[in-house]
């Protein structure tokens, strides 16, 4: 697998899912996501992988968002977290 898939919620008739990349290749989640064989749901906005929305609703952004990102402090070498709440 791509990636994990956590939490699924159901709000205003869209799941929202929690994804954790196991690699860090380029459009890894969109792809996933999209294809017929992942799980064949674009994300929201995604006009690269997935130009239709389930409600026909036009969506101005990719509502694919990073909760949390870890990387090394590059001075101390320690591990440094960054969150941010989901916008959408």
């Amino acid at each position: 697998r791509l990636a994990e898939i956590g939490r699924n919620r159901i709000h205003n008739g869209f799941t929202r899912v929690v994804f954790v990349p196991r690699t860090g290749r380029t459009h890894q989640l969109r792809v996933h996501a999209a294809h017929p064989q992942g799980l064949h749901a674009p994300i929201v906005g995604d006009t690269l992988y997935g130009s239709r929305q389930p409600d026909g609703e036009h969506r101005p952004r990719l509502h694919l968002h990073a909760t949390a990102l870890t990387l090394t402090h590059p001075q101390h070498q320690t591990p440094l977290t960054l969150t941010a709440p989901v916008p959408f």
